[in-house]
């Protein structure tokens, strides 16, 4: 359960987690102003997850990036290093574990030394080359294996394992995607009306009748909404324009 003070909603406040499958309340209640001159005629509310339109939703955490890889990025092995023996440099295209294709990488092992025995060369990262492809998805895998082809397949001799390497979101040059509210929408309640309601896979938005004091106590208005999918934390943005609270309760 959270509650959204006008001030958070009038400069826009970061939204909590929705679970899919979970009915939630929106309950929006008028607060106490020395003047009613305040509650002036209709107020919107937006509840928006549309990176593209939303500076704030940016590089947030709970959005994944989807595009390219970053030109001369470093992409650290997440496994240990992997031992050769040979000192040399050889590129591969890499697909992502889920999505994405076409970026080539460039891996270098130093340190092989024929004197100290078998294992000495060591391969720490990879090295995004001059072909970084499309698709690939922060939170995914690359994964070059150890064989032919693979690791040991591009001249690594005796390689003991494959490369593996995470992708963080800023690996890729890309696009943010948004929260989907996709869902059932229910229960309007007084100056809540479906027929003031505009929603779609990115959010909601809707008008509202403000007054200094409704019928039962001071509550304004509610509607119901079940997401579909889960919304994360922190990935859609709250906005209004008017002088209310606005309470959410699972």
């Amino acid at each position: 359960m959270a509650i959204y003070t006008p001030e958070q909603m009038n400069a826009g406040v970061l939204g909590e987690v929705l679970t899919a499958g979970t009915t939630y309340a929106f309950t929006f209640t008028t607060d106490t102003y020395a003047s009613q001159s305040v509650y002036f005629n209709s107020a919107q509310v937006v509840m928006n997850s549309a990176t593209t339109t939303n500076a704030s939703l940016q590089g947030s955490s709970t959005n994944q990036i989807v595009g390219s890889l970053n030109i001369g990025q470093r992409i650290p092995l997440s496994n240990s290093p992997i031992s050769c023996d040979i000192n040399q440099t050889a590129t591969i295209f890499v697909n992502g574990l889920t999505r994405g294709s076409g970026a080539t990488l460039s891996f270098t092992s130093t340190g092989w030394n024929g004197v100290n025995g078998s294992g000495t060369g060591k391969i720490t990262e990879a090295f995004v080359v001059n072909t970084s492809g499309s698709n690939y998805i922060s939170g995914d895998d690359l994964n070059v294996p150890r064989g032919t082809p693979g690791i040991q397949g591009l001249g690594f001799t005796n390689a003991d394992k494959a490369a593996i390497m995470d992708i963080f979101p800023d690996k890729i040059k890309g696009t943010y995607i948004s929260s989907n509210f996709d869902g059932v929408i229910a229960n309007f309640d007084r100056a809540v009306s479906q027929s003031n309601f505009v929603s779609s896979s990115t959010g909601i938005a809707f008008n509202m009748t403000q007054v200094p004091k409704a019928i039962d106590g001071n509550q304004l208005g509610a509607f119901g909404f079940t997401p579909t999918a889960t919304i994360p934390v922190n990935s859609y943005l709250i906005k209004s324009t008017g002088h209310f609270t606005m309470r959410i309760t699972g």
